[in-house]
C-alpha cells in the first residue's frame, strides 16, 4: 500500500512503516519532474498548484485511502519542497473535504460519508441534467466531439488505465458544460464531484464501475448528438445517481473507509 505515514483507516495510530517513509510512484515521479525543472526558478504559488494537484490525484485515485494520515513534513521530504507549499495544499484539499484536520492527533484522508456524497448527487444533479438538455442544441459537429472522448475513455478502461479512465471522465463532463454555454460553472460542479472519482474507483473492483461509466456515457453521448433533450437529462441523471449504488458494495468491502453512522 502507498501512504505517507501513518495510520491505518481503522485504527488512526502510527504505523511502523511510518519511519521508512513508504515509496510513492505519483509523488515521487512529480518530485523527480521538480528536480529536473530545477535550474527555473519556481514560485511558490507555481510550485503550491503542483503540490495540490498531485495530493489531490493521489486522494482521488485512491493511492492515499479514506482515513489514512498524512504528514507535511513526510510529504515535503518526498518532494523536496518547503513546508509552506504543503500546508497550502493542505488547507485548499480540506476546504473541497479531502482532507481532514484532526486537533492534537493529525491530518488524514476524509473518509465516505454518505449524507455528503446525496448532497454532492444533488448539486451534480441540478447543474448536469440542465447541461445535458442545452447540450443536446449544441452544433451537431461540436456535439459529436463527445464521441471521441468516450472512445479514449473506453480504451483507457479496457487497459485497465484508470488515472486516464477518470481524468477523461472529467474532461467528458466539463465539456458538456461547454456545449451548454456553461463552462465557468465548472468550478461548482468539480467541487461537487470531488467525492464521486474516490467512489468509481473503489468500486471498480467491486462492481466493474469503469465500464459501467462508460456504458452510462455512451447513453448520453447518443441522446445529445441526437439533439433529444429529454433523453440526455434521463441519461445524466441515472449516471449521476450510479455511486449511491456503488456505495453499499464498497462499504461490505471496506467498511473503514466510511464515518462512523
Amino acid at each position: 500500500m502507498l501512504a505517507f505515514g501513518l495510520a491505518t483507516a481503522t485504527s488512526r495510530k502510527p504505523s511502523p512503516m511510518a519511519r521508512a517513509r513508504p515509496h510513492i510512484p505519483e509523488i515521487a515521479s512529480t518530485a523527480a519532474a521538480a528536480r529536473g525543472r530545477a535550474a527555473v526558478p519556481q514560485a511558490r504559488g507555481a510550485m503550491g498548484r503542483d503540490v495540490y494537484d498531485t495530493l489531490r490525484s493521489a486522494i482521488l485515485d485512491c493511492t492515499f485511502l479514506p482515513g489514512m494520515a498524512l504528514s507535511e513534513q513526510a510529504v515535503s521530504v518526498e518532494l523536496q519542497v518547503s513546508r509552506a507549499p504543503v500546508r497550502d495544499a493542505f488547507r485548499q484539499l480540506a476546504v473541497e473535504g479531502l482532507l481532514e484536520a484532526v486537533p492534537q492527533r493529525g491530518t488524514f484522508v476524509a473518509r465516505l460519508n454518505r449524507e455528503k456524497i446525496a448532497d454532492a448527487i444533488f448539486v451534480r444533479e441540478a447543474i448536469e441534467c440542465r447541461a445535458a438538455e442545452l447540450a443536446a442544441g449544441a452544433d451537431p459537429a461540436e456535439r459529436r466531439q463527445l464521441a471521441e472522448i468516450i472512445a479514449r475513455q473506453a480504451r483507457a478502461s479496457a487497459r485497465k488505465d484508470y488515472a486516464t479512465h477518470l481524468s477523461t471522465d472529467e474532461e467528458f463532463h466539463h465539456r458538456i458544460l461547454v456545449l451548454a454555454g456553461h463552462p465557468h460553472a465548472w468550478t461548482a460542479l468539480r467541487l461537487a464531484r470531488t467525492g464521486m472519482n474516490r467512489i468509481r474507483h473503489l468500486a471498480i473492483p467491486a462492481v466493474g464501475s469503469h465500464k459501467i461509466a462508460v456504458d452510462h456515457h455512451r447513453l448520453i453521448v447518443d441522446a445529445i448528438a441526437a439533439g433529444d433533450a429529454p433523453a440526455a437529462s434521463a441519461a445524466m441523471r441515472v449516471h449521476i445517481h450510479s455511486p449511491m449504488e456503488f456505495l453499499d458494495a464498497i462499504l461490505l468491502r471496506h467498511p473503514e473507509y466510511f464515518e462512523a453512522a
